[in-house]
């Protein structure tokens, strides 16, 4: 951790340095509802619109599913990877994914990597909290080293913050990003990400003994333990290339590597809770853990157009070699003990056990064709062999128990427009994924849950209401094999799942001045399977809700002079909280408030950003649907940030 004060001598230093150059907008003009071209889910800096996010698209996990992408290429995505390089992230479903080639069901997360700018820019924000008393200070510059050839990109970012829920969440973050661009037909992109977390607490894990939630406690105190750390570090690095060698032919190739070092990993359960807030205490302590993957791609992409039709095909090899280390800890009780009340122990001394080994090897070749005809429709066909291998083990085992599986997956869509303003698509899409690794809470916690095959089944239209007011509305079908405990509390593939649903978009300004990106998921969740046949679970899986709304309006006309205000409003229907469907949690809304105010000093561009969220203090509870933990929503707060480009 570095000083506050060198931080801010820096800051100050290279602003003033660059103070007499000329900018363009960096970080000051970030705003993710005038980004957003639809709302399944766009984030721009530190804020996000839409229905989906990186973790949940459609009801399930996209990077769980191997779907994140980084400027279109696949990334197997390990550690954490912020916001320092990121211009926007997109979550593609439905028509919105036809364009990339080999889709996976759950979706695609899209991130779009950061451009240097065309001449010397420092663009700095500091942002405070409270009640909480969270700050964040960023700091970027961005310079042409060879005019139009060679560009750079740094930034840095230092959070000495505390959570929503009170504890300390400490890190800092620097990043890297370089465009080399010897001619028009060649561009070559390498990046560095590091990310450093500083003894950062854990929030404390809930968990229920019978068909009731927690009872309501003071959200404004930390009750786990100030010695229950977590320290990760977190790097991301790689280089995408892109050319265009040959007429008619483009080709693009990306390589990264992702790791995460989990030097310090503990876990505060409070289990059994009774409906008056007592409950056991127990604190899991891990060994050192590390999560490291290889990951890449190569395509060769040929366009060829005859009059009204244009032809694409893909050659295509993606693969990527996942290493991760992890187990091997230990769990002590500690008693009794009152969520939401202090008690703090004594850190006791551990034993660790013997970590596991989990070794993925995969290569996946393929090959696609579309096809269009301009202004009657389009349409294409992808198939993809993939070998995947992985062993699985004890650490330094002799003979690791491997598994392979060699499967066949394929895609394709159609789409249609009927008229200049309609679109109507349909798809459909068979992949392989990954379903992560045990909760804590499982008697095989941390292990790897194996491959399985999935499909997905979308249809639906894309309609121009009035220029500039866009409609996306489809349905959709998911079809996954089911993970849960049984009833030697193992978690294991207990059946199958299907996610039904129905998603629209809207999104534009109906009215000058009046942005909107309203969404919502209507979605039918199943499960079937021997474990429902018995009555050990129920047919609906826990913390899925069946409705979900997100509603943002941003209103700044341009009489206001920089000025806008926004609202945000989200709802999310009551669901089920336990496996046999005896238990829910009431339906949720909040709503924030926001404001923005851009201005001009000289040639300093800056933006004002306040926010109140949670606007009510609602007191919603959230449950995870794989491990059954319960967690409470965080209280009304109050953020200012302001962010300049000099």
């Amino acid at each position: 951790m570095f000083r506050k004060s060198w931080f801010f001598g820096c800051l100050t230093a290279v602003g003033l340095v660059s103070l007499s150059q000329t900018a363009i907008a960096q970080r000051a003009d970030e705003n993710a509802v005038n980004a957003a071209e639809d709302a399944f889910g766009t984030r721009v800096g530190t804020e996000g619109v839409g229905l989906y996010d990186s973790r949940n698209v459609r009801g399930f996990d996209p990077q769980q599913a191997g779907n994140m992408r980084l400027d279109g290429m696949y990334f197997d995505q390990q550690a954490v990877f912020g916001t320092r390089l990121q211009r926007t992230q997109s979550m593609r479903v439905g028509i919105t994914a036809q364009s990339y080639p080999f889709p996976a069901p759950t979706g695609i997360v899209d991130t779009a990597l950061i451009r240097p700018a065309n001449h010397p820019v420092t663009s700095a924000s500091v942002q405070y909290s409270v009640p909480v008393g969270q700050r964040s200070y960023t700091l970027d510059y961005s310079t042409p080293l060879i005019q139009d050839k060679l560009g750079m990109f740094i930034g840095t970012n230092y959070m000495p913050a505390i959570s929503d829920w009170h504890g300390k969440n400490p890190f800092w973050t620097v990043a890297t990003l370089w465009r080399w661009t010897p001619s028009d037909n060649f561009e070559a992109i390498p990046f560095l990400y590091y990310n450093q977390q500083l003894d950062g607490e854990v929030q404390p894990q809930i968990f229920t003994s019978g068909a009731y939630r927690p009872p309501r406690f003071d959200r404004d105190v930390f009750f786990g333990q100030d010695w229950a750390d977590r320290r990760y570090n977190d790097r991301n690095y790689g280089l995408i290339m892109r050319g265009t060698p040959f007429k008619n032919w483009r080709l693009q190739g990306a390589i990264f590597h992702s790791d995460q070092e989990r030097l310090d990993n503990y876990v505060v359960f409070f289990r059994n809770t009774q409906p008056n807030g007592v409950a056991d205490l127990a604190v899991r302590r891990d060994p050192h853990h590390r999560l490291t993957s290889n990951s890449g791609e190569a395509r060769a992409s040929g366009v060829y157009t005859q009059g009204k039709y244009r032809h694409t095909i893909h050659l295509d090899v993606r693969g990527r070699d996942t290493d991760r280390l992890f187990g091997g800890g230990q769990t002590l009780p500690f008693g009794q003990a009152t969520i939401g009340v202090e008690k703090p122990v004594v850190r006791p001394n551990y034993t660790y056990g013997v970590r596991d080994r989990d070794v993925v090897k995969q290569i996946t070749p393929g090959i696609s064709y579309g096809g269009q005809w301009a202004g009657v429709g389009e349409f294409s066909v992808g198939l993809q062999k993939s070998f995947y291998d992985r062993e699985f083990g004890k650490e330094n085992a002799a003979v690791p128990t491997p598994t392979k599986s060699r499967p066949w997956l394929y895609n394709a869509t159609a789409a249609a427009n009927p008229t200049r303003d309609l679109a109507i698509y349909a798809g459909y899409t068979r992949g392989i994924e990954e379903f992560g690794t045990a909760p804590d809470n499982a008697a095989n916690a941390g292990a790897p849950v194996p491959a399985a095959l999935t499909k997905q089944i979308d249809a639906g239209l894309r309609y121009r209401i009035i220029p500039g007011m866009n409609l996306v509305a489809g349905v959709f079908e998911v079809s996954k094999p089911y993970f849960d405990r049984d009833t030697a509390n193992i978690y294991t593939n207990v059946g199958s799942i299907k996610h039904r649903g129905i998603e629209i978009s809207l999104t534009g300004q109906p009215i000058p001045g009046l942005t909107v990106v309203a969404g919502s998921v209507l979605l039918k969740a199943r499960i079937s399977g021997l474990s429902v046949d018995r009555g050990l679970i129920g047919k609906i899986p826990m913390g899925t809700p069946p409705k979900i709304f997100r509603l943002s309006l941003q209103y700044g006309p341009a009489s206001w002079h920089g000025f806008s205000i926004d609202t945000q409003t989200d709802y999310t229907s009551s669901q089920y909280a336990n496996r046999l469907d005896t238990l829910r949690i009431p339906a949720a809304m909040t709503l924030d408030l926001g404001m923005r105010y851009a201005f001009k000093i000289s040639e300093i561009t800056a933006n004002i950003r306040a926010q109140m969220r949670n606007a009510f203090n609602s007191y919603d509870w959230n449950v995870d649907g794989a491990s059954g933990r319960f967690y409470v929503n965080a209280p009304r707060r109050f953020s200012v940030r302001l962010a300049a480009d000099f």
